[in-house]
């Protein structure tokens, strides 16, 4: 995987933090962690992005 992020929309439900809080986290809206290697999360970025319930969460494989 070589990028991850997420477009505007985001809730703040918090299922992408719960699932992955290595690669995301909650603040105002959802943020992906600067320096995060996406490469060694590809399962959980996947899960996250599966879960999410407005579909934000996109990457590049």
């Amino acid at each position: 995987m070589k990028k991850v992020w997420i477009e505007p929309g985001c809730i703040t439900c918090g299922k992408c933090e719960f699932i992955a809080p290595e690669v995301f986290e909650i603040l105002a809206i959802a943020y992906v962690k600067k320096d995060v290697d996406p490469a060694g999360y590809e399962k959980l970025i996947k899960e996250a992005s599966k879960h999410c319930p407005v579909q934000v969460i996109k990457y590049e494989e």
